[in-house]
């Protein structure tokens, strides 16, 4: 039996709530940037200081805290980049509209479980949240490393260490295939015999759900088996959230396994209003600074949902590398009142 999900929509009907997002002609963002073992974060992390800084943005963090205080928005509790732009758009009543920026980058992951809580701290505080990175399996956003591995003989000595999936899948897949099995199998053999010791690195986790979406995929059950076995994994339904409305946007392969679990487990942050945007396929580092920068972009023009997501599509191309064609991102909408 299939797992329950929700698949959002290609064709949304509506617009964003400018007339909240607004309030005080101040909107507030949240943009961060997850983690990647191979380093493919640190372009992103400077694309889009380079994209907010040629859109007018000023990096001046006691302007931007400012702005804040005399918009009656809380002051961030986590450290983080801040850019103000002045009247970046207009209100209903064309008045001027100011934008700050909150930036979150993993930067080398040394400091995960850090940038995790000062994305968290922006979900909450911001109008409008947006990541970037690895959407691990559906489990969540990551800022950091998963997992540090060894392999060892059967006297204890290793012999091959790990720190990234593929290179770990090779090397299990390699041995399967000699040994005339599965690599799930021979995955949880090494760990029966206590031969594959993986140590978590949890940290920057934010686990939305621990569903397996994609049990066909070796790191989906070496995901799902570390964070599930961890007490002091962070859980976004533990997490509290004031009631307002707000957007949340996820730039992350299959980013919409997370819908359900958003929907279930976070009823104050539904109860104000709660729009989501989120991957139905698999995207790219290479596209991820456009995307957060045109959502910024569509803010200040006032796409409504469909053009929003046609707005990202255009800088996420399709590939069909996972199998799924056409647009890139997904919505599922809050209720109206």
């Amino acid at each position: 039996m299939p797992l329950p999900r929700l698949n959002g929509t290609l064709t949304p009907v509506g617009a964003p709530r400018y007339d909240q997002l607004f309030t005080d002609q101040l909107v507030t963002v949240m943009l961060a940037v997850g983690f990647d073992e191979y380093g493919a974060n640190r372009p992103v992390d400077g694309e889009v200081e380079a994209g907010l800084l040629a859109r007018g943005f000023q990096a001046d963090p006691d302007a931007a805290l400012a702005r804040l205080a005399a918009g009656k928005r809380p002051a961030p509790q986590r450290p983080a980049d801040h850019f103000l732009a002045r009247d970046i758009t207009r209100d209903a009543a064309s008045r001027p509209v100011d934008m700050v920026v909150s930036l979150v980058r993993a930067g080398d992951g040394s400091a995960g479980g850090d940038a995790g809580s000062a994305f968290l701290e922006g979900l909450n505080r911001c109008e409008i949240a947006a990541y970037a990175g690895h959407g691990r399996y559906g489990t969540g956003p990551d800022f950091d490393y998963n997992f540090t591995a060894d392999l060892v003989d059967e006297h204890g000595t290793i012999i091959a260490s790990f720190s990234e999936y593929r290179d770990l899948e090779q090397a299990l897949h390699d041995r399967a295939h000699a040994n005339k099995r599965t690599i799930f199998a021979e995955y949880r053999l090494l760990l029966r015999q206590g031969r594959l010791v993986i140590r978590r690195v949890n940290s920057g986790n934010l686990v939305v759900n621990l569903r397996n979406y994609h049990a066909d995929e070796f790191g989906s059950h070496l995901m799902v088996d570390q964070l599930k076995t961890d007490p002091n994994v962070r859980r976004m339904s533990k997490q509290h959230f004031d009631r307002k409305y707000r957007v949340w946007l996820f730039n992350g392969c299959r980013t919409h396994d997370y819908f359900l679990n958003l929907r279930r487990l976070n009823p104050d942050a539904n109860a104000g209003g709660l729009d989501l945007i989120g991957t139905r396929r698999v995207v790219y580092w290479s596209a991820l600074g456009a995307s957060l920068l045109g959502a910024i972009d569509g803010i200040v023009y006032h796409d409504d949902y469909r053009q929003l997501l046609a707005r990202l599509a255009a800088v996420n191309p399709d590939d069909a590398s996972d199998g799924e064609t056409g647009p890139s991102h997904v919505a599922d909408l809050g209720q109206r009142p």
